[in-house]
């Protein structure tokens, strides 16, 4: 070994963790809403539905719901006139996802003034976040 080759420092190569399909490409949300009360004392359970949006840099970015509510998810919620909505989505440390669902409450803040809800967004790790982060134990 020669002298340039023992000052440089060893490189450790870093396993990364690729992404499955389905988590580089979307972002999902479960929104959940309590309806507000209409003419009774007995208060509906909570509804759910879960939004997926492409993240890929040529998508649209649009928010959709592949269940019962289809492309008027927007208008079922409006049309319970909910007292309080709850985001929350499982993104990891994706960023720009983070933004779109901050985007996405912003929307509901928009369309939903007849109710005026409260809306709550919760950021829940993913499992594969949980398994990278350092264990202090």
């Amino acid at each position: 070994m020669n002298q340039a080759e023992i000052a440089q420092p060893a490189r450790r190569r870093r396993l990364r963790r690729v992404p499955s399909e389905s988590e580089q490409a979307t972002a999902r949300v479960t929104i959940s809403w309590i309806p507000g009360h209409h003419d009774g004392p007995a208060r509906p359970a909570p509804a759910e539905l879960e939004l997926v949006c492409g993240l890929e840099a040529d998508s649209n970015r649009t928010w959709t719901n592949r269940g019962a509510f289809g492309a008027q998810w927007l208008e079922a919620i409006d049309s319970a006139r909910c007292s309080e909505v709850v985001l929350t989505a499982r993104l990891g440390h994706d960023l720009a996802a983070k933004h779109w669902v901050l985007e996405l409450a912003e929307l509901l803040t928009c369309k939903l003034t007849a109710s005026q809800p409260l809306i709550r967004v919760f950021f829940v790790a993913t499992e594969s976040a949980l398994r990278a982060a350092p264990s202090h134990a």
